[in-house]
C-alpha cells in the first residue's frame, strides 16, 4: 500500500507541475485530495489494515503526502493567479506614449471676438473705450440726449422699463435697460474735460420680439469727438481707416445723408 501512497503522490505532483490554469488545479484537488480522491480513498482503505503499526505507518505516509499535494497545489495555484494577472494587465495597459489629439479648448464667442477686433482697430486710432451701465435712468438715456417725454423714440413698446426706481442715480425719472450706448456720450461729457476722443461699445435692451432678424437684446459700438477743429472730414477718414481695418483693404466706405427725427 505504501507504494500505492508514493505513486499517487507523485503522479498528483506532477498533474499540479503541469497545470496550466486555474480549473486544472481545480481538477487536480478533487482528483487527488477529494473524498472520492485518489490520496481520500487510500485513507479510507485503513481500516482494512489489521496492523496497528502498519496503520499508523501508513496513515503517517498519507498525511503527509496530503501536506505535500495540497502545498503544491497552492503554490501552483497562486502562480497561475499572478500569471493571469499579469496577462490582464498587459491586455489593459494604457500607453501614454501614443500619440493623441490635443483636446478642444473652444474659442470666444464671435460676438465676443467683433467686440474685441473693433476695440482694437479704434483703439490703434487713437480713441479710448469708454463703458457705462447697462441700467439707466430715463435722463441719460432720453432727456439730456434732446429726446423729451413724448418724443416717438420713448415709446413704451421700444424701452424695458424696470418697475421701480429705488436707485441712487434715478431721482424722479426711474430706471429702464438703456435703448442704446448713446447714454455713454453723456456720462463722458459730464466727467471729462475735451479734448475727448472714444468709443463705446456695449449691449443694448429693445422690446422687439426674437425672430430671425431681431432680438431683445443686441449690440452696438459709437464713437464721440469733441475737440476743435473738427470737421466731417474727419469723420470721413476714421470710418473710411476703420472700414479697410476692419474688413479688409479690399472694401471702402460710403457716407449716404439720411434724417433721423431725434437728432
Amino acid at each position: 500500500m505504501t507504494n500505492d501512497i508514493t505513486a499517487a503522490i507523485e503522479t498528483a505532483l506532477q498533474r499540479v507541475s503541469d497545470a496550466a490554469s486555474l480549473d486544472e488545479i481545480d481538477a487536480v484537488s478533487g482528483e487527488t485530495l477529494g473524498k472520492k480522491g485518489v490520496l481520500g480513498g487510500l485513507k479510507a482503505s485503513l481500516a482494512n489494515i489489521d496492523d496497528i503499526e502498519e496503520r499508523k505507518a501508513v496513515g503517517r505516509s498519507l498525511n503527509e503526502g496530503f501536506a505535500s499535494v495540497s502545498a503544491a497545489i497552492d503554490e501552483r495555484r497562486q502562480e497561475l493567479i499572478a500569471i493571469e494577472r499579469a496577462s490582464q494587465v498587459a491586455g489593459e495597459r494604457l500607453d501614454l506614449t501614443e500619440a493623441m489629439d490635443a483636446a478642444s479648448r473652444g474659442h470666444l464667442h464671435l460676438v465676443t471676438q467683433a467686440w474685441q477686433e473693433l476695440e482694437d482697430v479704434f483703439v490703434g486710432l487713437g480713441f479710448t473705450v469708454a463703458e457705462g451701465p447697462e441700467v439707466e435712468t430715463d435722463w441719460h438715456n432720453f432727456e439730456a440726449l434732446n429726446m423729451s417725454e413724448g418724443h416717438p423714440a420713448r415709446g413704451e413698446f421700444d424701452t424695458l422699463f424696470i418697475g421701480h426706481d429705488e436707485h441712487e442715480d434715478a431721482g424722479d425719472s426711474g430706471l429702464l435697460l438703456r435703448t442704446h450706448t448713446s447714454p455713454v456720450q453723456i456720462r463722458t461729457m459730464l466727467t471729462s474735460e475735451p479734448p475727448i476722443y472714444i468709443v463705446a461699445p456695449g449691449r443694448v435692451f429693445r422690446r422687439d420680439t426674437p425672430d430671425a432678424t431681431h432680438m431683445p437684446v443686441f449690440h452696438q459700438i459709437e464713437g464721440l469727438v469733441v475737440d476743435r477743429d473738427i470737421s466731417m472730414a474727419d469723420l470721413a477718414g476714421t470710418i473710411e481707416a476703420f472700414t479697410q481695418a476692419f474688413f479688409g483693404e479690399g472694401f471702402t466706405s460710403r457716407l449716404r445723408p439720411s434724417y433721423f427725427p431725434f437728432t
